[in-house]
């Protein structure tokens, strides 16, 4: 046994000490969004997600990779617990521990893949093909968990999938499918789009999908080999610098799970695939290009993640929510309504209604309230085609509460 518990322990160090360039988005990019989210949090939220990873199954060995040891502050340990447990879901695709693959992997809740193809320059969904995967209604699932009355053990397993997924759903790729001639089913979130000429061997092989899933250590390699806390913090401080919240707070405010789809299908379109030529790899213009857009990509993640963390488990106000918001507010969001992100969604100007009365699964809207995140479900009543029809229409129904 004791030989068993060291093996355990060499295991979780090693995955802080050699060079992050060995795991690539895969670590770093899951890594540097969890270290956002972290700062994002508040001091007593931070120590309630600690203790209730502490409560997690042990055969998900979740907290088995916390060590109360050596002389660092207990807050760098556990802030790097949390980083690793962003991480925790690619972990368990390991087969050599059997018994937590088959119980705790599942492949298909790490992306939902729309289809798409292009047109005249266009990018257009494709009929007939439903989204693939479960990553979005994962995603809504843990959010319920964890604001249930479930065990911490539960809540546990929640936590580290949300820290994963949330970073997953960010990255375009995990979005997007996209359906062309060379992949007439799609393209498996860019893992079928290669980059290396036909008949490149296996080995030497690259792809669209791996390309982004490394481009922060393909862009800025970790060269001196050096461990998380010299590589990755200062990579997420520089990326907060870079994209500070108050730059980003309007959308990182919004925890609509379909809306963070549409930027990552939008980026995918717009920016993965502009100027690619499949069998061929990109140019240094386009690698800066894409370096730039996952850095805001893992930093709106990060903030999101820390938003959502913040309003499941901080202290909330009784009764602020209902004082502060009123029941009718006009503001952009994506319609159509869907229970899934879709390419038809687009942004509108929209009435919505705060205070529906019959129950039902809603998508909802945060606002931030005495330094608080609150969410409020919504209906949409009606969408304006422009911004002078939604401001005539707030001044006659006295409605004060309007903000695009």
């Amino acid at each position: 046994m004791r030989n068993i518990i060291r093996s355990i322990v060499v295991l979780a160090i090693v995955s802080f000490v050699i060079p992050s360039s060995a795991f690539a988005w895969d670590e770093s990019g899951h890594k540097t969004t969890a270290y956002i989210a972290w700062q994002r949090m508040t001091p007593e939220v931070r120590e309630k997600v600690h203790k209730i990873l502490m409560a997690a199954p042990e055969d998900s060995s979740i907290g088995m990779y916390f060590f109360n040891f050596g002389s660092r502050p207990l807050e760098t340990k556990r802030r790097e617990h949390f980083m690793l447990m962003a991480y925790w879901a690619d972990i368990i695709r390991d087969r050599a521990f059997d018994n937590r693959f088959k119980k705790y992997h599942n492949s298909d809740w790490h992306y939902t893949n729309m289809f798409w193809t292009e047109k005249d320059g266009k990018a257009e969904a494709v009929d007939g093909m439903e989204p693939a995967g479960k990553a979005l209604a994962k995603i809504g699932e843990f959010s319920n968990v964890i604001r249930s009355n479930a065990p911490d053990a539960e809540k546990a397993v929640a936590i580290a999938w949300l820290e994963h997924l949330i970073g997953d759903v960010h990255q375009p790729l995990h979005i997007s499918a996209l359906v062309s001639e060379y992949n007439p089913k799609g393209d498996q979130g860019g893992n079928l789009f290669f980059l290396t000429p036909k008949g490149t061997p296996r080995e030497q092989q690259d792809n669209l999908h791996s390309l982004w899933d490394q481009i922060l250590v393909r862009y800025q390699p970790n060269t001196d080999a050096k461990c998380d806390a010299e590589y990755l913090d200062p990579k997420g401080e520089e990326i907060m610098k870079r994209f500070p919240y108050e730059k980003l707070a309007s959308q990182a405010n919004n925890l609509s799970i379909d809306a963070w789809a549409n930027e990552s299908l939008k980026a995918a379109q717009d920016v993965a695939f502009k100027g690619l030529k499949f069998g061929e790899k990109p140019d240094s213009k386009y690698m800066k290009h894409a370096f730039e857009l996952a850095q805001e990509r893992i930093a709106l993640a990060g903030y999101r993640m820390g938003n959502l963390f913040n309003e499941v488990f901080g202290t909330r106000p009784d009764g602020v929510s209902e004082i502060k918001i009123p029941c009718k507010i006009i503001r952009k969001v994506m319609y159509p309504v869907t229970h899934t992100a879709s390419v038809k969604q687009t942004l509108e100007i929209s009435l919505l209604d705060m205070c529906p009365n019959d129950p039902a699964a809603r998508p909802m809207y945060s606002f931030m309230i005495d330094g608080k995140m609150v969410m409020k479900e919504y209906d949409v009543v009606r969408t304006f085609k422009t911004e002078a029809e939604a401001r005539k229409f707030a001044a006659d129904n006295k409605i004060t509460d309007v903000s695009f």
